[in-house]
C-alpha cells in the first residue's frame, strides 16, 4: 500500500526486507549486539588505575628502600600520565574503532553498561588485594571506600567509552 509515494505497513507485517516473527512482527535484538573489547579493555584500564592511586604506599611499604620525595613524586606523575594515556588513549581510540565497525548503534548502551561494570569490579578487585596488603584499617573502613572509588571509576571509564561511541557516530555520518 503507497500514500505519497511512502509504503504504510499494515499492523503484523514486518518491515521490507525482513523476516518478521511468526505473528508479523520485525525481530527485536535481544541484547547479543555488543562488543566485549571495551569492557575487557577498561578491565586493564580500571586495575591500573588502582595500582596508580596506591602507588606511593606501595613504594613505600616495599623493601626495596625509601626512594626520595623528587623520585617519589616523578614515579607518581609517571603513573598518572600512564593513566591518562591509558583512558584517554586506549580505551577511547578502542571505543571509536569499535564504533566505527559497527552495522547499528542498537548494542552502544549494553556495550557501555558492561563497560562500565567490568571496570567498576576490576577496580574493586585490584583495590581490595591493594589494600588488604597495604593498609591496615579496619575492613569496613576500606570496603565503603574501596566501593565508592569503584563505582567512580567505573562510571568515568563508562562516559569515556560513551563518548568514543558518539565520536565514531558523528565521524561516520560526515
Amino acid at each position: 500500500m503507497s500514500l505519497g509515494g511512502e509504503a504504510v505497513r499494515r499492523r503484523g507485517e514486518s518491515a521490507p526486507g525482513t523476516k518478521g516473527t511468526r505473528d508479523g512482527r520485525p525481530h527485536r535484538s535481544l541484547g547479543m549486539n555488543w562488543s566485549p573489547i571495551p569492557p575487557a579493555v577498561a578491565a586493564v584500564v580500571a586495575v591500573a588505575m588502582a595500582v596508580n592511586r596506591r602507588l606511593a604506599p606501595i613504594l613505600l611499604e616495599t623493601s626495596i628502600g625509601v626512594p626520595s620525595p623528587r623520585v617519589l613524586a616523578a614515579y607518581t606523575f609517571g603513573g598518572r600520565f600512564v593513566t591518562f594515556a591509558l583512558v584517554y588513549g586506549l580505551l577511547f581510540g578502542v571505543a571509536v574503532a569499535v564504533g566505527r565497525r559497527r552495522r547499528s548503534t542498537e548494542g552502544d548502551s549494553a556495550t557501555v553498561l558492561a563497560t562500565g561494570v567490568v571496570a567498576a569490579v576490576a577496580y574493586l578487585g585490584a583495590s581490595a588485594a591493594l589494600l588488604f596488603v597495604l593498609d591496615p584499617r579496619p575492613i569496613l573502613v576500606n570496603a565503603v571506600a574501596g566501593v565508592g572509588s569503584a563505582v567512580g571509576v567505573g562510571v568515568q571509564l563508562a562516559v569515556v567509552a560513551f563518548a568514543g561511541f558518539a565520536l565514531a557516530e558523528r565521524v561516520s555520518d560526515v
